[in-house]
């Protein structure tokens, strides 16, 4: 045993040296990286998803003082289940933001508003203001529990492996509670506090004071008045040191420019459009005996199919070439039910002649010259849109100079979370605080993100590849520990080894329907048979919510 002690004691005192050696110059930066103009105590987090929710918490936790803002009514994000339906989407596209000429020219500002002022409902102001989001009644989440979950509450041993989404959201709401952050919580519990947490609220601005060095965020929130049958609608403004924004990728629905499909928009059926966004769809039983048509083929167009296959007579997918070859898109391919019909892309939609008797003997043009006729309804589960509150006018979530610690390079006051949140999450929350505590350096900035693969995916092939693949984890752990040997704190350790085993199993039932296969003992990728398609990482293999449809 003696020689296994001297052994250890060499290796530590080799790590500590190679440490001190790589630290002092990895993590070396330009001056302006990390310094800031005056120390940062108020942070405001957009979002109250998974992502935000874990934020704000650790924040939090390194005593800031936080607001947390979100525009629906509760926590959850993308896995906030309501039976209301979002906005119709608009044909043709158009900008995902809130036009910044609603606001009111005087600040703070109150108005109420009747039903149909304006000419609009009181449910259309609610749900165009909160958006209801794309989550339906059936739906299962593609990932296992074991890497669909948050820390400090973890599910029951006995919870199935795929989640129900009501089982997530109550998992995502019981995190909220644990943090004092849900939407009835009053945290902290001084009486004249301001609440943690704003629901119901969206932030509809984020502007830079070059003067005060401070953020500036624009508020706008709903609140539904049931004994006046009104609603009222507060604007005000906040002021902060440092802003995080977690807001998501699923901006606003997405319509694909065909020829004729604006025309076909407006059709309708019994009171009920007959094409419409997949962001609307919540039940099966509406398509019993009817003839389906589903426009796209990632995760969204294969789950509803399988959801709808016992009810519908006939399902018929348009499948177009995709923009970048994934193994998340093949696996979406293979779990489209058997009754499927697969056609080419869609050319044009022929004119109709009424707009009142539907679509079933319209005309569809196919690629290959084909057409289609007998369609009932059409389900365009062609993606989302995307856009930043900051930089304005920006067709991204996140800029392109962000660094892979998620800081915004040119301002690291600000930051973006990156990745996924269950997986990812507790790490970069930790890198904030830190980095904004003072207590952690930022890297260099020339990891960022080169944009390399255009707006829609927003990471570049090298981002990409690192962000998927466990380096990333690496990379996080070896940065946030070396801060701690320098300026204290607790050390931490990557995901334990346990539920990586558990994701292999898991990993190896999904894939045995031959389309992809694992490669290696450690499971380091998935890849297609051909070898020509590859996920960088086994976390996110199976989960990737990518807007190629």
């Amino acid at each position: 045993m003696a020689w296994l002690q001297a052994f250890v004691a060499i290796l530590f005192f080799g790590i500590s040296i190679f440490a001190q050696s790589q630290y002092q110059t990895v993590f070396e930066r330009p001056k302006h990286l990390g310094i800031f103009h005056h120390p940062i105590r108020r942070v405001a987090v957009v979002g109250a998803g998974p992502a935000g929710l874990q934020a704000a918490a650790k924040l939090i936790e390194h005593n800031f003082t936080v607001r947390l803002f979100e525009r629906a009514p509760h926590p959850g994000g993308n896995w906030l289940y309501s039976e209301e339906t979002p906005v119709r989407e608009s044909y043709p596209d158009k900008p995902a933001g809130l036009s910044i000429d609603e606001i009111p020219a005087r600040l703070p500002a109150k108005l109420y508003h009747n039903e149909g002022d304006d000419g609009l409902t009181l449910d259309h102001r609610w749900t165009e203001h909160w958006r209801p989001r794309p989550v339906w009644y059936n739906l299962f989440t593609n990932s296992p529990k074991v890497s669909t979950e948050l820390p400090d509450v973890p599910y029951n041993p006995e919870t199935p492996w795929v989640l129900s989404h009501h089982t997530i959201q109550r998992h995502v709401r019981s995190y909220a509670s644990h943090h004092c952050l849900n939407s009835n919580d009053h945290c902290p519990t001084t009486p004249s506090a301001a609440r943690v947490a704003s629901y119901s609220t969206r932030v509809v601005k984020v502007e830079k004071d070059e003067e005060t060095h401070t953020w500036v965020l624009t508020l706008r929130r709903l609140e539904r008045l049931r004994e006046s049958n009104r609603i009222l609608e507060e604007w005000w403004t906040e002021t902060f040191d440092a802003v995080v924004i977690t807001s998501g990728t699923y901006a606003a629905a997405h319509v694909p420019e065909i020829e004729g499909i604006v025309d076909w928009s407006k059709v309708k059926e019994g009171g009920r459009y007959s094409m419409y966004h997949s962001q609307s769809y919540r039940h099966p039983e509406p398509y019993v005996g009817k003839t389906v048509l589903i426009v796209g083929a990632s995760i969204s167009a294969s789950e509803i199919a399988r959801d709808i296959s016992p009810f519908a007579h006939r399902i018929i997918v348009s499948v177009r070439p995709p923009q970048v070859r994934r193994g998340s898109r093949q696996r979406s391919l293979s779990r489209f039910p058997n009754i499927t019909e697969f056609v080419p892309e869609i050319a044009s939609f022929e004119p109709l002649e009424s707009r009142t008797d539907g679509i079933h003997n319209g005309k569809i043009h196919l690629m290959n010259g084909s057409i289609l006729q007998g369609i009932d309804e059409i389900i365009l589960a062609t993606g989302y849109q995307s856009y930043s509150l900051y930089p304005p006018d920006s067709t991204r979530r996140r800029p392109e100079n962000t660094s892979w610690t998620g800081h915004y390079v040119p301002d690291p006051t600000l930051a973006y979370t990156i990745g996924r949140p269950w997986t990812m999450g507790r790490y970069q929350s930790y890198g904030f605080a830190r980095v904004w505590q003072g207590t952690a350096r930022l890297p260099p900035p020339e990891w960022i993100d080169d944009g390399s693969e255009g707006p829609d995916r927003g990471t570049g092939s090298y981002f990409l590849d690192m962000w998927l693949g466990e380096a990333l984890f690496r990379r996080y752990i070896t940065w946030l520990n070396a801060a701690s040997l320098e300026h204290g704190g607790r050390f931490i350790g990557p995901p334990p080894i346990e539920n990586l085993e558990l994701l292999k199993y898991y990993t190896m039932v999904h894939l045995l329907n031959d389309t992809m296969r694992p490669e290696g003992i450690g499971l380091e990728s998935v890849t297609m048979l051909s070898g020509q398609l590859r996920d960088g990482d086994p976390w996110d293999a199976l989960t990737d919510e990518g807007s190629d449809w």
